[in-house]
């Protein structure tokens, strides 16, 4: 008789407040790309090449790290250790921030590119903020001007920060921490796609100073924009 009696009771027992919890908000992904599709633009039969170079994109995502800073991560298909080759596998996103252009490019090390940029002015060589130790250290070049969208020149092209990301090989990503201040950005605020020289968004190449078109590389299109939260109120 106590056993049936349980068994009633049991279905009206209110749920206890420690079981309500909050969902986490996290990332938001922004776009996606074919897991096979690296090297296309010159011969697709050298596709799988893109996983040992740390360079077949497979997906973009945004989210805040804390209310000062968001994070642009790039997830890949595979990401040796050594972050592909460091030197030589190049990152880059471009953006508007409520119209305005920018963008975010960099790599494993960035030695060479932080002694003489020539996509960068005042001054062009070395660049103009950040400290040169950041060179070995995963740095992301957050760059203002018209050479963003592929019009203008060296001239009218300007480092604006230097940021330092988060390579994770175990996940494959490549997380880049942009401070708002950098950006101009504000709650509320639109980060949207903008176009890079290769074409599409997000793109991952070999760090050639010239003779980009020829070389073997991935895009990716963002079809989505994020808008900074408001907070509350």
């Amino acid at each position: 008789m106590l056993l049936v009696a349980g068994l009633v009771a049991a279905p009206l027992a209110a749920p206890s407040a420690a079981g309500k919890k909050k969902k986490k908000s996290g990332p938001v992904v922004v776009g996606k790309d074919a897991a096979d599709d690296w090297g296309s633009n010159v011969d697709p039969s050298i596709a799988p090449a893109g996983d040992a170079l740390g360079q077949e994109l497979v997906e973009a995502s945004m989210g805040m790290a804390d209310a000062k800073i968001v994070n642009f991560i790039i997830k890949l298909n595979s990401l040796p250790p050594w972050g592909g080759i460091p030197e030589s596998s190049r990152y880059g996103w471009d953006i508007t921030v409520d119209g305005e252009a920018y963008g975010i490019s960099g790599a494993f090390t960035e030695v060479v590119r932080g002694m003489c940029n020539p996509l960068i002015t005042d001054p062009a060589c070395p660049p103009n903020v950040g400290d040169p130790a950041q060179l070995t250290d995963a740095p992301f070049f957050i760059r203002n001007g018209a050479c963003t969208v592929g019009t203008g020149g060296p001239a009218d092209c300007n480092v604006v920060a230097i940021v330092n990301a988060v390579f994770d090989p175990a996940e494959a990503t490549i997380t880049i921490p942009v401070p708002l201040e950098a950006i101009k950005a504000k709650p509320g605020s639109k980060i949207a796609p903008g176009t890079s020289f290769y074409g599409g968004t997000i793109y991952a190449a070999p760090a050639l100073l010239v003779g980009f078109a020829v070389a073997p590389f991935d895009t990716m299109l963002v079809e989505k924009s994020f808008v900074l939260p408001r907070g509350k109120k």
